[in-house]
């Protein structure tokens, strides 16, 4: 019954699409007057410009659509946008892939991330962009190489949030509250307006709490939720066209149980008829990850404190040429504590927990001259410092001091770059962008710094063949900077004596090819794009989660996987890092559809194989033959202290093929404006090396109905997520295993079920 009706939503899309020529010139004037709609206006290149002129690929989500979808964490993003995908596998390890390029940002991983993510034009940490939604305007999805004109060289892609700002005409703003039956309740809202002549504000206040996946701990009572609170504030400066300028603070409050659930038997003791040393508080018991259990007998919170501001002003030199700056400063903690105890037998789990407290303080500031004027020929000069300090301090508990491991470092950051457009023809535009990049890492603790100075660049051309038909072909290169010995291994250096290179690596960088398509047909009703990307990686940053180590490698022969290396001592696993070869080509389209005034489609379909290139990378390799394995009792190689094996895998449980689609149809019911929005997300089967899972492929369909006063000032919306409830599995942890004996169970996540809500919104 599911599957049809999936196949019924697809094929419904799909229907339209294709009858779209065939009523294209009986609805084009009722459409035409909505072709504004289709004129989406894009700052991915640092200049504001038609979505359709870029040459590259870039997705939009519009302040509509994320009310229209309800869109209430930037999360769930990855239902919106194919091809982006957002995962939270532990409090403080959170990551955003595009084109299957995939890195977690937690602990000591200083270099630049895969997908760099700003807010008003300024970088911001990727824990600050798994936020809830508030007052935003716009958000761009840039995929492929970013960096010659952006704040930070970023391979794979970047992902730009803008916020509201206050008009300087007229008062207007919103209030919203939201009740869901995972015990979602949320409040938002903004107002703002003239002050004065050429000065304008606009606040804007958040209070959202959610059960997330609702996994309930049987051990020590308690369940998954987040609670946030965040205050926003913005003052905007026109002072006679010449002079414009937008400050922006936000302060934002979040607290957290996050618990990763299990599946298997419970281990049972000698004693309790089972033939383990001890016995979990579930013993007897068998579950599921859909059972949404944990066992931990510690409890998992995880605290957010932020404080950003942003600052944006423009001064217009002469009618041709401006000087920009952009500024940010951005101070967050963040502490999490993760029980290890995921079996439930209490104080024989050794490790018991490890607790993180982070301090991350970060200057941005860029300035950068740059043509206005709209000719044939247009410039960017520019310049970027940014200067992040870290500390904190790490207790793995019991084998760090009462203390904890401190930890902090500096990175300072410099740039210099150029970005120079010319039309060559009427039909013909060369871009070209060109930036050298220096990175400078110390760890003050030790006082050793180590630099990395790269040159970056990236050439497009385009040609015209009418108002609506372009294509493109760019090439690139992009570059990460190395960690620089910065990184910590999570404590298990200190007590395995392991070497730090394995919480460390080099830098990284890539080049990449894309030929694209973007057109729109029948008076602008149908847009489609296409883009064919292939992208190598020399030296590919990559984590490997979980390896087995040891603290005294055996010469003779394999090691077991214990912090002295003999069968009875304490296990020793960890997140390993490091550089490999590695390739990622594909293909996107995405398709727009206006064929009748308030029926509006869009559709997202990519296909992307990511994958290492023959790379050495640390491993689980317990039979010593070269091969990743995923069971078996944990040994290390002879003589190493980590394992290593030749791959050519994917680079992490991401899906090769997503597609997400987009259904809106707006009607009036006598005088009340109403609507109907269903979202369909469509992901493939994906395989984990690392623990040799493989994560079934699945469809979720969320939807909403709505209805508006005649002056559509207030607004009454019944939603609903996940509507079919199709649960599946999306992380996996692998076995668990104590003092180097495989209990039976696994941890992992999956998705959230079907939640339902009713939201009321008031415009004013």
């Amino acid at each position: 019954m599911r599957k049809s009706l999936y196949l019924a939503s697809t094929l419904l899309s799909a229907g339209l699409f294709a009858a779209a020529p065939a009523f294209a010139q009986e609805a084009s004037d009722k459409a035409s007057s909505d072709n504004e709609i289709n004129e989406i206006i894009v700052t991915a290149t640092k200049r504001a410009e038609s979505i359709q002129d870029v040459p590259l690929t870039v997705n939009v989500v519009t302040s509509k659509a994320l009310s229209d979808l309800n869109v209430q964490n930037t999360i769930e993003l990855t239902r919106v946008v194919g091809g982006l995908s957002l995962t939270q596998t532990s409090p403080g390890e959170q990551s955003i892939s595009l084109r299957g390029i995939k890195m977690p940002a937690s602990g000591g991983f200083l270099s630049t991330a895969t997908v760099e993510t700003y807010l008003n034009d300024v970088p911001i940490n990727v824990i600050d962009a798994f936020a809830s939604t508030l007052d935003l305007g716009q958000i761009e999805v840039l995929k492929g190489p970013q960096g010659s004109t952006r704040g930070r060289p970023a391979p794979s892609g970047a992902i730009t949030y803008t916020t509201k700002k206050g008009s300087f005409d007229t008062f207007d703003g919103y209030a919203a509250g939201t009740l869901s039956n995972h015990d979602g309740q949320r409040l938002e809202g903004a107002f703002g307006g003239p002050i004065t002549e050429g000065v304008a504000f606009r606040v804007a206040g958040l209070y959202d709490h959610n059960g997330l996946t609702e996994v309930k701990d049987i051990n020590n009572g308690k369940s998954n939720y987040r609670e946030t609170y965040a205050l926003r504030g913005t003052l905007s400066f026109d002072l006679g066209g010449r002079f414009t300028a937008d400050i922006m603070a936000q302060y934002t409050h979040e607290n957290g149980d996050f618990y990763r659930q299990v599946s298997g038997p419970a281990p049972c003791s000698v004693a309790d008829g089972g033939t383990m040393p001890w016995s979990s508080v579930a013993c007897g018991q068998t579950f599921t990850l859909k059972d949404k259990i944990a066992l931990n007998s510690g409890t998992n919170p995880n605290r957010y404190r932020g404080t950003l501001i942003t600052a944006n002003a423009k001064y217009q030199i002469s009618d041709d040429v401006a000087l920009v700056y952009v500024g940010g400063y951005n101070d967050t903690k963040y502490f999490t504590d993760l029980s290890f105890d995921f079996t439930g037998i209490g104080a024989a789990q050794v490790p018991i927990s490890i607790d993180t407290l982070t301090n991350r303080r970060t200057i941005t500031n860029e300035l950068r001259l740059q043509s206005t004027g709209g000719g044939p020929y247009d410039f960017i000069f520019g310049g970027f410092y940014g200067n992040t300090k870290l500390d904190g301090v790490l207790n793995f508990v019991p084998f760090t001091p009462p203390a904890g491991v401190p930890n902090a470092s500096s990175t300072n950051e410099y740039g210099l770059f150029t970005s120079q457009n010319l039309a060559i023809t009427d039909h013909d535009k060369v871009r070209a962008g060109l930036r050298f990049s220096s990175t400078k890492i110390t760890n003050d603790l030790t006082n050793v710094s180590r630099s990395y100075d790269a040159i970056t660049w990236d050439v497009s051309y385009q040609h015209e063949f009418s108002r609506d038909v372009m294509t493109y072909v760019t090439y690139g290169k992009s570059f990460r900077p190395g960690s620089g010995g910065a990184g910590t291994f999570n404590g298990a250096a200190q007590q395995a004596g392991i070497p730090l290179s394995f919480a460390n690596f080099n830098s990284e960088k890539s080049r990449s090819l894309e030929i694209g398509l973007k057109s729109q047909w029948f008076d602008r009703m149908l847009t489609l794009n296409l883009a064919l990307f292939d992208q190598k990686y020399n030296g590919y940053i990559g984590s490997q989660f979980n390896v087995a180590c040891t603290g005294v490698p055996n010469p003779n022969g394999p090691a077991f996987a214990t912090v002295d290396g003999t069968q009875t001592g304490t296990g020793c696993f960890g997140t390993m890092l490091s550089n490999g070869d590695a390739i990622s080509r594909g293909v996107e389209v995405e398709v727009g559809l206006n064929p009748l005034r308030g029926l509006n489609l869009n559709s997202i379909f990519t296909y992307t194989d990511a994958h290492y290139d023959n790379a050495l990378v640390p491993c689980n390799d317990y039979n010593n033959d070269g091969v990743i394995d995923a069971i078996g009792t944990p040994f290390v190689q002879p003589g190493q202290y980590v394992s290593t094996c030749r791959t050519s895998a994917s680079l992490g449980s991401l899906p090769k093929v997503s597609f997400t689609n987009r259904v809106s149809y707006d009607f009036n019911v006598s005088n009340y404006p109403a609507y109907i929005r269903f979202n369909t997300f469509t992901r493939s089967s994906s395989y984990f090396p690392q623990t040799g899972t493989t994560f079934s492929g699945y469809t979720t369909v969320d939807g909403s109905i709505g209805v508006f006063t005649p002056s559509k000032n207030l607004e009454l919306s019944l939603w609903g997520k996940n509507l079919f409830n199709v649960v599946r599995q999306d992380t996996d942890g692998g076995p668990w295993t104590v003092g180097g004996v495989d209990t039976g169970m696994r941890i992992g996540t999956v998705t959230n079920d079907r939640e339902l809500g009713v939201t009321l919104r008031a415009t004013f």
